[in-house]
């Protein structure tokens, strides 16, 4: 019956879907839950296969599966991957409702692309330094997953590039050295729909003055994974350089990476990751995050993501902050977790985060950490999260039996031999 209704209302989110499905809603999920990056549509092989007429091929519950819950589609054709020659798709949990989205926009295209299209890169370097010069060697790299996979230099005219007869499906990084340093875009992609793309890089005068970098605040969001029993943590550090010059931080003769900024890292903790970097800009030790890349005048923001695996007493998590930070706030599901903070003085209240209001989140705020400041959080389940409802009732009806036959005993009604 459960089963009966579940397929009732997959049928229903179906209808409803096709009488209001948004294109353009389905884009922004393809680039939000990263689709892009392994994905495209009519321009051949990527990481993962090309979607061109993908609803050709699979039915629609299957496609929901696909991008709804991976593993399920995997057990059905028991293979994985299903598609030989790629990895494994990783499980994206997404609703039903994003699931159909996507589907939507990845059908929209499939009469609009020309297949094995190629494409336009072009772009210019604005030059904010002392130095006059105009004329400038860029590097081209396409890449695959981290790995590079050619490059290829063209010289600038007047500060502008072009080129032309780009593939459609790779991604691709812009690199120029100025004044012994080198100014990188982030990796990049075409969406399936997109022929142009115009990309500019702009040099300044250098500075190694730690004092026009401040950190104006940070954000840590915490969840709880029950399944694993894990505890996911996301960090979020906003930047600023206050200067007109880029901060280069330091690199001596015997290093290939500039160490820039410098991050607290709790220990032992796992899975860490930088969902809009690649690792290799970032140095990672027992303690640190060391940044790599030079920062310009301006706002960037730092995020990099964690987890922690709870044991049945809980888990600890400890550092020292190697920078001053304005502000610290720490979100996390008080109805799924208990959280104790030692060594700093925060205030509490309920959320007031638009996304979380329906849920039971709390903020813990903290001001003014200085550098050398120690946090401790620890972490541990509610008491009733720790057993079942049934466990819950099978160690009450012990307890009871157990003092009935102390009682009994104790009065002589029950004798042990």
């Amino acid at each position: 019956m459960i089963k009966l209704l579940k397929f009732i209302l997959l049928i229903l989110l179906v209808v409803s879907h096709q009488s209001f499905a948004n294109p353009s809603e389905g884009r922004k999920l393809f680039v939000e839950k990263r689709c892009v990056t392994c994905h495209v549509i009519g321009r051949g092989k990527f990481v993962g296969p090309d979607l061109w007429k993908v609803g050709n091929k699979y039915s629609k519950q299957d496609l929901i599966q696909w991008i709804s819950n991976t593993d399920k589609l995997y057990e059905k054709y028991e293979s994985r991957p299903i598609n030989k020659g790629y990895p494994p798709m990783p499980n994206m949990n997404l609703s039903t409702s994003e699931t159909l989205r996507i589907i939507d926009y990845i059908d929209s295209l499939k009469n609009k692309i020309k297949p094995n299209s190629s494409v336009l890169l072009e772009g210019r370097v604005r030059n904010f330094s002392d130095d006059s010069k105009e004329e400038y060697e860029i590097k081209l790299e396409s890449v695959m997953a981290e790995k590079i996979i050619s490059e290829k230099n063209v010289k600038t005219k007047d500060g502008y590039f072009k080129l032309k007869d780009l593939k459609g499906n790779i991604a691709y990084r812009v690199k120029i050295l100025h004044d012994g340093i080198e100014y990188s875009t982030d990796k990049f992609y075409y969406m399936p729909e997109e022929n142009i793309k115009d990309v500019n890089l702009t040099v300044y005068n250098s500075t190694q003055e730690k004092e026009v970098v401040e950190i104006k605040s940070s954000h840590m969001v915490i969840s709880y994974d029950e399944a694993n029993n894990n505890l996911l943590f996301a960090e979020i550090y906003n930047i600023n350089n206050i200067s007109k010059n880029i901060y280069v931080g330091y690199n001596s003769l015997i290093e290939d990476q500039r160490k820039v900024l410098r991050f607290s890292k709790y220990k032992d903790i796992e899975d860490l990751s930088f969902p809009h970097r690649s690792l290799e800009t970032f140095i990672v030790s027992d303690d640190s995050i060391i940044e790599t890349i030079p920062l310009p005048p301006g706002e960037r923001r730092v995020v990099f993501t964690y987890s922690k695996k709870l044991n049945f007493l809980g888990a600890n998590l400890t550092k020292n902050f190697y920078n001053n930070i304005d502000s610290l706030t720490i979100i996390v599901p008080e109805n799924k977790i208990n959280m104790l903070i030692e060594g700093l003085e925060f205030t509490k209240s309920k959320s007031d985060i638009k996304e979380l209001s329906d849920q039971s989140y709390v903020t813990y705020s903290i001001d003014f950490i200085k550098i050398g400041d120690e946090i401790n959080l620890e972490f541990n389940k509610d008491f009733q999260s720790l057993i079942s409802q049934r466990s819950f009732i099978t160690i009450i009806f012990i307890l009871v039996v157990t003092l009935i036959l102390i009682y009994l005993y104790k009065k002589k009604l029950l004798r042990i031999k």
